[in-house]
């Protein structure tokens, strides 16, 4: 017998609270019940059949306009990040400085991945991103949307490929602009922390414009232009925030770095140098120059951190243009012209140079050979080498820091053209478009490998001195990729009463599509051309016709049960299919009752980079090499002992074996299947009361035949049973430099047995799987108050229950990942709001259930409590606690033409949940104050 779920204290507080005050309210709001009458048909997120809001079948959430402003989200990734069943592992532009897809942000529902969820404006696809999510999936930028155009969002949460094709396995978010704007209309925004001015410093401000009326003059024109500034600031200014939590799991934040400016000489003295007492001795000196508040003994130190970015700036101009014209009284022409130009500037950590004999490897991507590149030395005779033998400047080019940004730029657009209306009693929606996105990434961070060395051999680079453009751009030229994505499409759908059941009219809808793709994602020559030192390539570029047939039927089998079935067949030209069903049944044994269940399957086509031609190279940072961390960690305790220059090169040697980056090279597969899942839901609507609903829904999905190369955690755990995807190098010079130090200073003898690996080789196949399941509940009711108002109570939760990944290795699937590092059992939303007259309040609480510190139970030992036992340490230590964070809002319409709005984010000054193991920064903010005005004539 299963152990039912714990329920957390929040959320049993939440709904006991809430279901005092319904009992409380229950005899007032019952007196006022509003005189039922008959609701227009219109259409609904996953459905083609119009229906009224009381008909829906399916869990179906939606989000309004006063719900997103009591928010306070200024953007449209921020409106998705407030929804429970976000499970906010997908990509961010936070991040763009480590991404192929720099400079955008992905949505992902129920753990299934930016694959798994598809995002719709106005009931059609939007383009692609310009680069695809970790050079595999193509994915809805979010970040081109205009937020303050938004009329609502309805989140559907369930699957739709029956409905709307691929992509729509975890869910479907719509989001639903205005389309009839009359006048001129001004908002502007801004925010910032309480805790310092330049913490989550935002802006935003648009202009909308629109004259006519559809009904009376027969046309509505109207344009919205949006602006969205985020302000940055460094790594070394907030450090004085740090909690000494954090610092301890990451002690590198307080430290600076050897390679710095003006430099230090390091190296070894020959075996046969002309003093006996320097003859093979290592050395660091600090080069003639350096500032007395930067030495540190003999060594001249460099804050490297003081030129990263701690959060990144973006500017975002999005809008939309818009007509509708009445052709007739049944009929309507509309066209939509969406846009966004975003350019993201990611300042990241001014280069260094690497010891001589350093060895850096990437992977050719036009070749398919692996690259190397040796660090040079200063050789003798350099002007700035004072010794008698070849040796290393550790050295920060800071000549212009301003040069080594990261920037992420792309333009998108959406035209559509179409009409809607009745045609011979069919309800019908046709329409033609085209769409693009044109992303590009450029930086001159990573070296030439000829321009550089030429450079630094020669003494055309002035160490020391601040040296011209051109000198530094043939060491450190632009570099970066540019991607393009473009589809045409055509459509139609149609609705209308087909037969007259004796419970009810049998309803049918029918359509097509055709959609034309094409997609390339093309790195710049000299990357390709292997010029650049440790910068891998891609090359990839696919196109495909696509055909989609598509029926709906919803039938009135009683007065109390309705059946909906759906058909879609999606076909590429020459190339795979898929076809899906999907059933529902909605049953209502009572007015005050609603029983509905779903049963389908989903798919997503293999994407353009997937499936199509070329190829692609990248690094994988960060990891635990198993042949070599035990000796990494050897040499790092034993260099420790040493003097301050053997304090930086113990963290070295422990990166090379505990934190370690090599290139791995993946080919599209032409013979990819689609993933598939088939999804099941059931739930309850219960409304006891006119003003008062209460929704449960549980979910199951599994997903199969997933795209994905080998797990490289797997691959290091399991390299012995197939060397041939991870050659490795000979143990390098550098490694038997720390090995001679170590025994200089501890007399023991600690090697290296197996070199640094050189790449992983992988292709894409269909070998993953995955299952989610959990219960979603949305809980919605408006109370009238009498002289005292409305207010507005709503909860909403996602429990998760199962989250299930397949190991290829193992053939089976892994632990349960809910509970574990970033799936939170429970994610929970209250909230309350209140509106008199001219004033509206609200509030609203957050709650994340806790988690165990552990990412996985099998591969994570040292964070589970059973590691907190053998570092003793208690088990709090080895667990994320539950984290909850309360927002107020206050608003005022009071003055002609104008609303004023203030939002109090983390009102209580919730301060982040502890974390013990190297991460990136926590939530620093404190407080947020935004305020708001909004005027229209």
């Amino acid at each position: 017998m299963k152990t039912p779920p714990k329920t957390t204290p929040l959320l049993a507080r939440s709904t006991l609270a809430i279901t005092l005050a319904l009992q409380t309210l229950a005899a007032q709001a019952a007196d006022e019940a509003r005189d039922s009458k008959l609701l227009d048909r219109v259409v609904v997120t996953g459905s083609n059949i119009k229906r009224t809001d009381a008909e829906t079948s399916q869990p179906l959430l939606t989000v309004s306009r006063d719900e997103i402003k009591a928010s306070g989200a200024l953007t449209v990734g921020e409106v998705l990040g407030n929804l429970t069943n976000n499970d906010r592992g997908a990509l961010s532009d936070l991040g763009g400085a480590n991404s192929w897809a720099s400079g955008a942000s992905g949505i992902s529902l129920r753990n299934l991945g930016t694959g798994g969820t598809l995002t719709l404006l106005n009931g059609r696809r939007l383009a692609s991103y310009g680069f695809a999510d970790n050079l595999q999936l193509n994915f809805t930028n979010i970040d081109a949307i205009p937020a303050n155009l938004i009329e609502r969002v309805e989140i559907l949460k369930d699957g739709a490929s029956a409905i709307y094709g691929s992509d729509a396995i975890g869910g479907v978010i719509n989001i639903i602009t205005t389309k009839d704007f009359r006048g001129v209309g001004l908002a502007v925004s801004a925010q910032q922390s309480l805790r310092r001015s330049w913490l989550a410093r935002d802006r935003s401000g648009s202009v909308t414009a629109g004259f006519g009326s559809l009904d009376g003059d027969g046309y509505n024109v109207y344009g919205h232009l949006e602006l969205y500034q985020r302000g940055s600031y460094k790594d070394s200014d907030v450090r004085p925030l740090l909690p000494a939590w954090y610092v301890e799991q990451n002690p590198a934040r307080l430290q600076r770095s050897s390679g710095s400016f003006p430099g230090n000489y390091t190296g070894s003295y020959p075996a046969n140098y002309k003093d006996p007492a320097l003859a093979g001795k290592s050395f660091t000196t600090a080069a003639p120059g350096c500032a007395p508040e930067n030495l540190v003994g003999a060594v001249c130190m460099y804050d490297y951190w003081k030129d990263s970015d701690a959060r990144p700036a973006t500017d975002r101009l999005t809008g939309m243009l818009g007509g509708r014209y009445k052709i007739s009284n049944d009929l309507t022409a509309f066209t939509e012209l969406q846009f966004a130009d975003i350019q993201a500037k990611y300042y990241t950590n001014v280069p260094r140079s690497q010891a001589a004999g350093f060895t850096s490897n990437w992977y050719d991507s036009l070749k398919g050979e692996l690259q190397s590149f040796s660090h040079p030395a200063l050789p003798v005779g350099h002007p700035q080498n004072p010794y008698e033998f070849p040796v290393t400047l550790a050295y920060r080019f800071v000549d212009n820091p301003e040069m080594f940004k990261n920037v992420g730029a792309s333009f998108d657009h959406r035209l559509v053209m179409g009409v809607e209306g009745t045609v011979a009693g069919w309800d019908i929606d046709t329409a033609i478009g085209t769409m693009g996105s044109r992303a590009t990434q450029r930086q001159h961070l990573y070296l030439d490998r000829y321009g550089y060395a030429e450079a630094v051999t020669s003494g055309t680079y002035k160490f020391g001195q601040v040296n011209s453009a051109d000198v530094l751009n043939k060491m450190f030229p632009e570099m970066g990729s540019t991607g393009h994505y473009r589809q045409q499409f055509v459509d139609f759908k149609g609705s209308r009463e087909i037969y007259q059941l004796p419970a009810g009219p049998l309803m049918m809808a029918v359509g097509a599509e055709l959609r034309h793709e094409d997609f390339f994602h093309r790195s710049m020559d000299n990357v390709l051309q292997a010029r650049i030192v440790g910068f891998s390539g891609v090359n990839i570029e696919g196109r495909r016709n696509t055909a989609a047939v598509f029926t709906e039927f919803a039938a009135p089998i009683t007065k109390q049960l309705e059946a909906t079935l759906a058909l879609r067949g999606d076909k590429v030209f020459n190339g795979f299919g898929a076809v899906t069903p999907k059933l529902q049944l909605a049953f209502r044994p009572a007015k005050a009752l609603l029983l509905r269940g779903t049963l389908t399957q989903g798919f997503r086509a293999p994407s353009l980079p997937e499936t199509g031609n070329g190829g692609a190279s990248w690094f994988n940072n960060g990891r635990n090499d198993p042949k070599r961390c035990g000796t990494a960690r050897a040499l790092r305790d034993a260099l420790k002992t040493g003097n301050a220059a053997d304090q930086i090169e113990a963290n070295l040697a422990f990166n090379s074996g505990c934190s370690v980056s090599f290139p791995s090279a993946v080919t599209p597969n032409p013979d990819l299947k689609p993933e598939r899942s088939n999804n099941a839901s059931i739930g309850l609507v219960v409304q006891a009361l006119d003003n008062v609903s209460v929704s449960i829904d549980y979910y199951a999905i599994k997903r199969r035949e997933e795209i994905g190369v080998p797990d490289i955690a797997q691959i290091l755990q399991n390299e012995d049973s197939n060397p041939s995807l991870m050659p490795r190098d000979a143990v390098s010079v550098q490694d038997q430099l720390w090995s001679q130090r170590a025994k200089e200073l501890t007399g023991q003898t600690i090697a290296f047995g197996s070199g640094a690996i050189r790449t992983m080789r992988l292709q894409y196949r269909n070998f993953y799987k995955t299952q989610v399941s959990g219960v979603d509940i949305d809980l919605r009711s408006r109370w009238a108050l009498g002289d005292w108002g409305k207010l507005d109570l709503n909860l909403e939760a996602n429990i998760q229950n199962k989250l299930l990944y397949w190991d290829t290795n193992a053939n089976a699937y892994r632990v349960n990942r809910v509970g574990y590092d970033g799936v939170p059992r429970e994610r929970v939303v209250l909230k309350a709001n209140w509106s008199r007259g001219d004033w509206k309040l609200g509030s609203r609480v957050n709650y994340a259930s806790s988690t165990k510190l552990a990412s996985d139970e099998r591969d994570d030992s040292y964070y589970q409590p059973e590691g907190c036992a053998e570092r003793d340490e208690p088990d709090s230590n080895c667990r994320v606690s539950s984290w909850t964070s309360t927002d107020l809002w206050l608003q005022y319409g009071g003055i002609k033409h104008w609303t004023l709005s203030a939002n109090l984010l983390n009102a209580f000054n919730e301060q982040p949940a502890v974390y013990r193991r190297p991460a990136g920064l926590p939530n620093l903010n404190g407080r947020v104050l935004k305020v708001s005005a909004e005027v229209k004539f």
